[in-house]
Order: structure tokens, then C-alpha cells, then sequence
């Protein structure tokens, strides 16, 4: 008699994903990747960037500070992902484009109006 057989098939001794293979798989961890995006400034042109996502206790940090230079600063970036100006830059921004900026940061990090649209169209709603 064949021994063939008696040998469980490979995907039966693969072990199911782990709860952290599994979130990571759905996108639940902070992406290292940067996106574009575009924000209109108040003379009708158009400005292009590009913005990292913040992990949770940065952006936290950030938020309880309630200093929109700071969040600004650090999610706006090159195609690096390398920060493009400091808080103290940030902080000389005109009013209506540093909350342009600070609506972007909010939509990347899940929050805002435009964070429901933006993660549907990455796949993560």
C-alpha cells in the first residue's frame, strides 16, 4: 500500500494567519508609503504635495497639542516621505492654506469629510 496517501496535503499543515498577519494585511497599520494630493490655494491655483500617514500615537500627540503647524508639518512631505517644512514654518502658513493642509493631514490619517472618500478609493473602507 501507497504511503501517498497518508501524507496530509500542504495546505492543511499551513498555519491560519496570526490576528497581526491578518491586520496588517487589511491596511490597519499605518502605511510607510506616501500619497499625492492637491489642494486649490485661495488664488485658484492649484498646489500638489505629498503626505505621509501618521501612526496612531504621533498623530494623537499631535492632535492633543492642537497645534495644526505641528500636524502639518509632520505629514506633509517630499515623495520621500521627508518632511518639506518645520512646525515653525508651518506656523508662518496663511490661515486659509494651513487649513487646507490641516483637512488633508486629518483625510490621511482617517478623519474628516474627505477620509471616507480618500479610503475608499485606496480599497480601505
Amino acid at each position: 500500500m501507497s504511503k501517498t496517501n497518508d501524507t496530509p496535503a500542504t495546505d492543511a499543515l499551513a498555519a491560519p494567519p496570526t490576528v497581526l498577519q491578518t491586520f496588517t494585511s487589511l491596511g490597519m497599520f499605518a502605511s510607510k508609503d506616501v500619497c499625492a494630493d492637491t489642494i486649490t490655494l485661495p488664488s485658484g491655483d492649484k498646489a500638489q504635495f505629498h503626505v505621509r500617514e501618521l501612526p496612531d500615537a504621533e498623530f494623537r500627540r499631535l492632535y492633543q497639542d492642537g497645534d495644526r503647524a505641528k500636524l502639518i508639518a509632520a505629514t506633509i512631505c517630499d515623495e520621500n516621505g521627508k518632511p518639506v517644512m518645520t512646525a515653525a514654518q508651518a506656523a508662518q502658513l496663511k490661515p486659509l492654506v494651513a487649513a487646507e493642509l490641516q483637512q488633508v493631514a486629518m483625510k490621511h490619517s482617517g478623519f474628516g469629510d474627505k477620509a471616507a472618500d480618500a479610503q475608499a478609493e485606496t480599497g480601505n473602507a
